[in-house]
């Protein structure tokens, strides 16, 4: 074979090659993640400043309201990465992240802020999926937040509204306080597609009066800046994947334990009993750190919906509860700080979403300085564990 032939074969080798070596180059290459530009390492254009996560590529604004971008290889200080005006975080995966405002409290500078991805193909129907993406509290924010989350649609998300309001949007478990500052926490969930999803946004789909707030206190070295009068969060790391075999994700944020106790008390009504004691009769009963009924506490709440609509004059004060090994983790698990609050709204929200008038109806908690039972026992604490009804007009 001639030295021109052998020169020949190497350069066919070395063409045959340059697809493999791409696809190695690749950081999504030979991954089952269906986000596209997950760690917002790409993007074309300038990036000079804030409020220019437009550049960004394969993802957007869903609403008017533009969030940031922020990298490693730009001049500005206001989003450069570790060190921007918004605070100190180093990139979770890659070199850049993105960065969304959760709550704005009386500011008209700064609004909610949402993000938005196609993802690289649809969802199959009745398949689990694991939902994962880390945020990092900015150090300005004076404000820290729960109810960070995402919405996987069939259709975009998207409004010219200052937020975006949705029922369906996947949080952590027990939904807490995001306070970290100093790294990243994972939000992860399971997802159960419907078939046909295609499109994934971030942010807060919740009212103001539906998020929990944390009013922290900001570090010397950015208070001189001024405080961002909000909640701030640098997000990095979106992945959608499909579930193992087994359905699990890995989801380890939550610190909160399981409990699968729930008290079951059985009411007997009868016709020598006024309508007052019949609703003072029936409690509903939840599992423990969670707030919302299940079909345990729906039945009990049922009652009470008849009788009021048995008699449209009544007015019942609705009153949370919690117990004590609830009261004692709410000390260090912020999510838990309103328990007995969060179950009396729900029961609330559930009488109204039946035909209840909201105005025949007062929530409240009182933690629980009002046990019916002090001894410590499961059945005991799941007994305390309750949402009770009391006529008051």
């Amino acid at each position: 074979m001639t030295k021109t032939n052998n020169l020949l074969l190497l350069l066919f080798a070395w063409v045959a090659l340059l697809p493999v070596q791409a696809q190695d180059d690749d950081p999504d290459a030979n991954d089952n993640n269906l986000v596209p530009n997950p760690s917002f390492e790409r993007y074309e254009g300038a990036l000079r400043r804030d409020g220019q996560f437009d550049l960004t590529e394969g993802w957007v604004n869903a609403t008017d309201n533009i969030s940031e971008l922020f990298a490693t290889d730009v001049r500005s200080r206001y989003i450069s990465v570790p060190e921007s005006s918004y605070g100190y975080e180093h990139a979770f995966d890659g070199d850049g992240y993105a960065g969304i405002m959760t709550y704005v409290y009386r500011s008209r500078n700064k609004t909610r802020t949402y993000i938005s991805t196609q993802l690289e193909q649809k969802l199959e129907e009745n398949k689990l999926y694991c939902v994962k993406f880390r945020v990092s509290l900015a150090e300005r924010s004076r404000y820290a937040t729960n109810n960070m989350g995402v919405v996987i649609s069939k259709s975009k998300v998207s409004s010219r509204s200052a937020s975006i309001s949705n029922s369906n949007a996947i949080t952590n478990q027990f939904n807490p306080i995001i306070k970290q500052t100093d790294g990243w926490y994972e939000v992860c969930s399971r997802y159960a597609a419907k078939g046909g999803e295609q499109y994934l946004t971030i942010g807060n789909f919740e009212s103001d009066a539906n998020t929990q707030t944390e009013t922290l206190e900001l570090p010397s070295k950015y208070a001189e800046e001024g405080q961002i009068s909000g909640a701030y969060y640098f997000i990095d790391m979106v992945e959608v994947t499909k579930a193992d075999a087994d359905g699990l994700c890995g989801c380890e944020s939550s610190k909160i334990p399981e409990n699968k106790v729930i008290y079951s008390a059985s009411v007997q009504l009868n016709d020598d009993m006024s309508v007052n004691q019949k609703i003072e009769a029936i409690d509903a009963y939840f599992y423990q750190y969670k707030s919302s009924p299940v079909s345990a506490t729906t039945r009990s709440i049922d009652q009470i919906i008849e009788l009021m609509n048995a008699d449209p004059e009544l007015y019942v004060e609705v009153i949370g509860h919690m117990d004590n090994e609830e009261i004692a983790l709410s000390k260090s698990e912020s999510s838990l700080t309103n328990l007995d609050e969060d179950r009396a709204k729900n029961v609330v929200n559930y009488m109204v979403n039946q035909g209840i008038e909201r105005g025949r109806l007062m929530p409240k908690g009182v933690k629980n300085t009002e046990p019916v039972s002090k001894m410590k026992t499961p059945l005991s604490l799941a007994k305390n564990r309750r949402v009770e009804f009391v006529v008051t007009k």
